[in-house]
């Protein structure tokens, strides 16, 4: 009986659905054109959309109403196509695309098609991958997988070498991307070895090139460039794919191009092509030594070289793998259709597995990373990557690191930011996320301790999870709000607001007061010197003086406001500045308090204090003059070095500038 489930191999310029037949046997489905795969691109057309061979056709005439190399896009948020006002994310045109396979496999079937595995670059990062599996959603398909594309196409091989061992090396460069994998074909397992390579980099690029040259041709004779306009373009791209197809057939091509009534004819040359695009090709060995090199094999140990996309049928990449490996690559299976036929092996594993039924398949894979995973730490006073899990270790994969501690008294929350990537500067990375997780139980600073696991899931796709250890909890979380970036945290641009909390008590009458104006007055200029900071102006008695706020003048005003009027009521004001300053996820809280004396209510200030510490706001305390009592401000402050004293208006303002620069870096 014939598997419901399908392979779908969702690429840059063309796509191909496979299904796993009654006999155990891979096939392709047409599409509804008769074409074996299908064009990756959309055409919309009022009210109607088309994916495939027509759509392509269309892209001349109309050039703002077709969609390609979607897949490129696959993950950002910057990216959007607009068509009659409404805006469509890389997730829901490829779900577009999707859909035309998933109707061609249903025409062939006779029944709904609802489960399939869907293929990804081995170097698609999580983003990229959750964004594919969007995508299935939305085509209202259940993905029961997603396989890295040159494990596929291992996969596929491997059927047709079940019972051998041989080590392969899958080059996979496909129109958009470019993957290359070292895989261990043993008896009835496929073991991937080591991966890499360059989710930018594919046969688009090498169309470019040819697009620029002839362009550029074309300028010098015209001077007029042709890219310039979109329906130029797209003929331009046609024609250049035309050419690229027919070097590899012929050491000549002529492109024949019009544009404005100038009618241009440009011969290229194989050597020519092959000089335009030899960077590309260099860029494609260089990953390939990079995944022998990591994985410690020699290129002579390399039993087959397998090829998959359709740009690998260009003669020079089949030499340059010649030259390096020795050997001429194999050519058992259509480089168009390889990875099709693994997705769809591994949709009849997955679906008989879901079904509790045995595997029309006999054959498993086992997959490793394609990046690693990392948290990001402070080390040597700048960020850095510190790498949990490596690249090319198996998955699933998983480690736990049960080190954690809360800093605060009555810490409930603790957040992280995951990157992937090699790169130990972190803003080389790709960032997950900034994470934060919460539902701590409330102890003291240093007594709660906490485990976070790190975990690849079979999809490659990155999960966390953070573990209370004292009471075997875990910790729900969530992706912290606020708009604040690594960027931020690096160039110290972090948000921060500082509440500056005034005693305005009779005793501060005179000079001390003035001498306070002046110190506030400095103080919130050197603030306000870096961006994303704020100051509110808070007295007790008094109250609120100013909201948080970066309008120099408006705060300057305030403090000119400030007045001895009455008794010194400190819980009041730490209250009124808790009010203006609550805690956002991203945002440093710093409550400066000054102060001649001591506070009517400390009782009632010890309480305040305890709030702003639990959620994890920083306290700093001045003292002026010789009433104050060091003990209680010291006890208040948030460390011993947060505590200042001045006895003179000399050392008030000097501090404030001090407290502000420290601030400000």
């Amino acid at each position: 009986m014939t598997t419901g489930a399908v392979g779908i191999d969702l690429g840059t310029t063309f796509s191909a659905i496979a299904t796993v037949n009654r006999h155990g046997v891979p096939e392709i489905f047409p599409n509804a054109e008769g074409d074996r795969i299908t064009p990756s691109v959309i055409l919309f057309e009022e009210d109607d959309i088309d994916v495939g061979t027509y759509a392509l056709a269309s892209a001349e005439a109309y050039p703002e109403q077709v969609v390609q190399f979607i897949k490129r896009h696959m993950g950002s948020t910057d990216y959007t196509f607009k068509y009659r006002g409404k805006d469509y994310t890389p997730e829901q045109l490829s779900s577009f695309v999707l859909l035309k396979l998933k109707e061609a496999a249903e025409i062939h079937l006779g029944h709904e098609v609802t489960q399939a595995v869907i293929t990804v670059p081995a170097y698609f990062n999580d983003i990229q991958r959750r964004a594919t599996l969007r995508a299935g959603e939305l085509a209202g398909l259940q993905v029961l997988k997603l396989i890295n594309e040159p494990t596929a196409a291992a996969f596929a091989y491997g059927l047709n070498n079940a019972g051998k061992n041989m080590r392969v090396m899958v080059f996979d460069l496909g129109g958009g991307t470019f993957d290359v994998t070292l895989v261990d074909l043993k008896d009835k397992d496929i073991q991937v070895i080591a991966t890499s390579g360059d989710p930018m980099l594919g046969g688009k690029d090498f169309d470019d090139r040819i697009i620029d040259y002839v362009a550029e041709a074309f300028i010098e004779k015209n001077d007029l460039d042709p890219r310039e306009d979109l329906a130029s373009l797209h003929d331009l791209r046609r024609k250049a794919v035309s050419a690229k197809q027919s070097l590899t057939l012929r050491p000549t091509v002529n492109v024949f191009h019009d544009y404005e009534g100038k009618v241009m004819r440009l011969r290229v040359t194989r050597d020519k092509f092959e000089e335009l695009t030899a960077d590309l090709i260099d860029r494609c060995r260089d990953l390939t030594d990079d995944v022998l090199r990591e994985s410690g094999v020699d290129a002579e140990d390399v039993d087959v070289v397998l090829l998959a996309g359709g740009s690998t049928r260009m003669p020079m990449v089949r030499d340059m793998l010649t030259q390096r490996f020795g050997k001429p690559p194999a050519a058992d299976i259509n480089p168009d259709e390889a990875i099709a036929l693994g997705a769809a092996l591994m949709a009849a594993i997955e679906s008989a597995e879901l079904a509790g039924e045995e595997s029309p398949v006999d054959i498993r894979t086992h997959d490793v990373t394609s990046h690693a995973l990392g948290m990001v730490v402070y080390k040597d006073e700048a960020l850095a990557n510190s790498k949990i899990i490596t690249r090319n270790t198996r998955i699933p994969a998983e480690k736990t690191r049960d080190t954690y501690t809360t800093t605060h008294d009555g810490q409930t929350t603790i957040d992280l930011w995951l990157v992937q990537g090699e790169a130990s500067n972190p803003l080389e990375a790709t960032v997950l996320g900034h994470f934060e997780f919460y539902g701590i139980p409330a102890r003291p600073a240093g007594e709660s301790k906490l485990s976070v696991t790190y975990r690849y899931n079979a999809n490659g796709i990155v999960e966390v999870e953070a573990m209370d250890l004292a009471t075997g909890q875990i910790l729900p979380h969530r992706l912290a709000g606020g708009q604040v970036t690594l960027e931020d945290l690096a160039q110290n641009r972090a948000p921060m607001q500082v509440a500056l909390v005034v005693d305005c008590s009779g005793s501060m009458y005179g000079r001390t007061i003035k001498d306070a104006k002046a110190a506030a007055h400095a103080f919130v200029e050197r603030v306000l010197d870096q961006p994303k900071r704020q100051v509110a102006i808070v007295a007790f008695p008094g109250g609120v003086k100013s909201t948080p706020t970066a309008d120099l003048p408006r705060l300057h005003d305030a403090i000119d406001r400030l007045s001895p009027i009455g008794s010194t009521p400190m819980s009041n004001g730490l209250r009124d500045s808790r009010d203006l300053l609550r805690p956002r996820a991203g945002i440093q809280r710093v409550f400066v308090i000054m102060t001649d004396g001591h506070p009517d209510d400390p009782d009632a200030t010890l309480a305040e204090i305890h709030r702003l510490r639990t959620s994890g706001a920083r306290i700093i305390t001045v003292g002026v003059g010789g009433q104050v009592q060091p003990e209680f401000l010291q006890s208040i402050a948030s460390r011993p070095t947060d505590y200042h004293f001045c006895s003179e208006s000399l050392d008030l303002e000097g501090t404030f500038i001090n407290l502000a620069t420290e601030l400000s870096s």
